[in-house]
């Protein structure tokens, strides 16, 4: 604003330079060099008055006389203000030339190079850390409860009890449980037939089956003869001493007949593992048990009891730097190097902005129209002053230096005429 008043002073003083050399020159018309410098000054007055006429035209009324075609710019306001709208949209700011430098702009990096800048931040890891606690306290497990029931279900449906059955046959084989159960069946066994009452048991049995037998003749006599013999204690130990042994043999690691019960007992055991019957017998069962659980109520509990155990471990907010973040490095790493989704993310951001920038383009405009029209024409008048006042004054001393020497040049020669 400074220069723009010194400007104008120098080209008020240069009209009156003109006047004042005007003015003192005409007593002096007889000598040729001052009707020279007259008709310069004159001529110079002339051209300095005419510009100046035309710069104050263009904001207001010379002398405040309504002179028709003068304050040019408070007349035609409305044109201006439409022009330069129209100047901003489609020529500085037309929507081309900014989706181009958009689109010129790698606007993902930028995104990435801030989130991996600012994640790091006291703010950042505040803002994270009450995020993901409104995030688990708000998760809807009533809502999520009978979804994973039913993913339960579905799962455990489809699930095969038969390939299992042939794990567990073959694993039983290689850990020995075989030979652990026959072992421990054995024990039990001999711990029976050592107790008192098993023998007398065993001698009634015994008793009982071999009177039961039908023989005639010869072989009848024979069976009174041994029957006389025996009762129910004696045969009772020679039983229980009989299943000893044998008891005994199936103890002994190296006896052939326990090797082969063990044979027998894995092949049976094989069998049913393989078996159509049994399996479809235990997928039956397994389903009918899975159908008539009611799991909604256990799920929905065990998801409360683990959302309880988050945010406690949550409470203190080390998680964010011990997992999170690390979690945040580990995917923007991943994502860098994966340029084809990195390509796809930047498109679809430059199409989100061209897309507000198209679908707003003309509020750029209307923008402008508004601060131009708050300010009133004495506004507008100064803050076109200030910003071109400057370039306008030196017009107004550039016409009276020209037409100084104009004056100068037809001065002489009208001289040179005479």
């Amino acid at each position: 604003m400074g220069k723009t008043k010194n400007t104008k002073t120098a080209a008020t003083w240069s009209l009156v330079m003109m006047g004042a050399g005007f003015a003192a020159t005409l007593p002096f018309q007889q000598f040729g060099w001052a009707r020279l410098l007259a008709g310069s000054f004159e001529a110079g007055l002339v051209g300095g008055l005419a510009d100046w006429f035309a710069v104050t035209a263009l904001f207001r009324h010379p002398l405040g006389i309504p002179i028709p075609h003068t304050a040019l710019l408070p007349k035609n306001r409305g044109k201006l203000t439409d022009a330069l709208v129209n100047t901003v949209e489609n020529n500085l700011l037309h929507k081309e030339s900014i989706a181009s430098k958009i689109a010129d702009i790698r606007l993902a990096d930028l995104v990435l190079n801030s989130v991996e800048k600012g994640m790091r931040t006291p703010e950042a890891i505040a803002f994270i850390d009450i995020l993901a606690k409104r995030i688990v306290r708000s998760l809807p497990l009533s809502e999520l409860a009978p979804v994973i029931t039913n993913e339960i279900k579905r799962q455990a449906t489809e699930f095969d009890i038969g390939p299992l059955l042939e794990v567990l046959v073959r694993q039983a084989g290689e850990r020995e449980y075989d030979q652990r159960v026959l072992d421990y069946t054995l024990e039990q066994t001999e711990s029976w037939l050592l107790r008192a009452d098993t023998g007398f048991m065993l001698g009634t049995l015994g008793m009982q089956a071999v009177s039961s037998l039908q023989v005639s003749g010869l072989m009848q006599f024979a069976l009174n003869a041994f029957l006389g013999y025996l009762n129910e204690e004696r045969m009772g130990e020679m039983i229980r001493h009989f299943l000893l042994d044998r008891v005994a043999e199936l103890q002994d690691n190296g006896h052939p007949r326990r090797q082969a019960m063990l044979d027998g007992i894995n092949t049976q055991l094989t069998r049913l593992a393989t078996k159509d019957t049994v399996r479809e017998g235990l997928n039956h069962w397994k389903n009918t048990l899975i159908d008539s659980w009611e799991g909604d109520v256990a799920v929905s509990d065990k998801l409360e009891e683990l959302r309880g155990h988050l945010l406690d471990s949550m409470e203190d907010g080390s998680y964010v730097t011990a997992y999170i973040l690390p979690l945040l490095d580990r995917m923007l790493i991943d994502l860098r190097k994966n340029e084809e989704l990195l390509d796809k993310i930047n498109s679809r951001i430059v199409a989100g902005i061209i897309g507000v920038l198209e679908a707003n383009h003309s509020q750029i405009g209307n923008l402008v129209r508004e601060n131009v029209n708050k300010m009133d024409n004495a506004s507008l008048i100064s803050l076109m002053e200030d910003k071109l006042g400057q370039d306008l004054q030196w017009i107004r001393i550039n016409g009276a230096l020209t037409g100084c020497l104009i004056g100068i040049a037809l001065t002489g020669v009208r001289m040179l005429l005479e």
